[in-house]
């Protein structure tokens, strides 16, 4: 599992691409769980616990608790050192992320990565996050490391590209990573430069060190705040509909309708249409076409995790984290798009 997982990380990375979508017209371009699955005794409670006055994360756990992210225990108690489990984490970073459908994955993602929840309170988690390529290494029951909290986390933000800043550094940011350990470097200096993952005193990473749930609430109120500093500016659901929808119709025309596998014939679909793409996103979208032989390149269906950015007055970027099959693994793709009505400006 973790050598697969080693190698998902390397190619979705190569994967990440930078893309450029301009279309005129509609668009250019308790850890307390929900409700409805009660678990292991938690119940809400007030944002008062008896057991977090003067803990070093009480502020943050009863921010996160009045905001109703997390609940307490039926004895009015948090339990702020009880440690994480795996199935925990997921469940908290799910309540974070933007709002996305999903869909039912595959027999290899069950098989491979779903079955340990099967049949539990959190396999519907498991399941819904399957779709944007978020899945953890060990059983539900697991606890929850520090490097493995960090790579979640990266996923979630759809920022696991960010780690091949680091293949083949030398520099050493902490005294227990080893820069022979790519894996590792890959994930934890990219969530470290970011804020999302801090170090310690003593100038240690400590990777297999468990999460507590106080340091949970704190790695989620991070979150929340790099999905704002991420992802800025107001997109209407107008804007996001049309935008999406440009996307994937051209995509699924050239893909699965036209059935186009040679870059020629891209471009002569394009001029014929007179679709209205750049070649920048052409080249950089479709590069894998000019050559012979290549690998079937899957692209997402826009209803995995999507966050929704805008980057100038006429410019929105939209980043999609999905899971894009058995080779590629977990992968992000930016699109920056013109919103509705916009005027096309290359």
């Amino acid at each position: 599992m973790q050598d697969y997982l080693r190698q998902w990380r390397k190619k979705s990375a190569a994967m990440a691409l930078a893309l450029t979508f301009v279309i005129t017209g509609t668009a250019t371009c308790g850890l307390g769980v929900q409700q409805a699955d009660a678990r292991e005794g938690e119940v809400p409670t007030t944002v008062s616990f008896t057991d977090t006055t003067g803990h070093w994360a009480a502020k943050e756990i009863a921010t996160a608790a009045k905001s109703g992210l997390i609940q307490g225990f039926p004895d009015g108690s948090f339990q702020p050192e009880q440690t994480v489990t795996q199935e925990q984490f997921l469940s908290l970073i799910e309540r974070v992320l933007p709002s996305f459908p999903g869909h039912e994955p595959d027999a290899f993602i069950r098989d491979s990565y779903l079955s340990k929840a099967a049949g539990r309170w959190s396999e519907k988690t498991y399941t819904h996050l399957a779709a944007a390529g978020i899945m953890p290494t060990g059983k539900p029951t697991d606890p929850m490391t520090r490097l493995e909290a960090t790579r979640i986390l990266l996923a979630a933000l759809g920022h696991q590209s960010e780690g091949e800043k680091y293949r083949g550094t030398k520099a050493r940011f902490f005294s227990d990573l080893s820069t022979d350990n790519e894996s590792q470097v890959m994930i934890a200096y990219p969530a470290y430069k970011m804020g999302i993952m801090a170090g310690f005193p003593d100038g240690t990473f400590r990777p297999a060190e468990k999460i507590s749930r106080a340091q949970a609430v704190v790695l989620l109120n991070r979150l929340e705040k790099q999905i704002l500093e991420l992802y800025p500016g107001a997109v209407t659901d107008a804007e996001k509909k049309a935008m999406a929808q440009a996307v994937s119709t051209f995509i699924g025309n050239v893909m699965d309708k036209e059935k186009i596998r040679r870059y020629d014939e891209l471009l002569a679909y394009v001029k014929k249409n007179e679709s209205p793409v750049t070649e920048s996103f052409l080249r950089e979208h479709f590069s894998f076409m000019q050559y012979e032989v290549y690998d079937y390149i899957r692209f997402p269906r826009f209803n995995e995790l999507t966050y929704y950015a805008k980057i100038g007055s006429s410019k929105y970027r939209m980043t999609v984290q999905y899971y894009s099959g058995e080779l590629g693994g977990a992968s992000i793709r930016p699109f920056t798009c013109r919103p509705p009505m916009a005027k096309r400006s290359d």
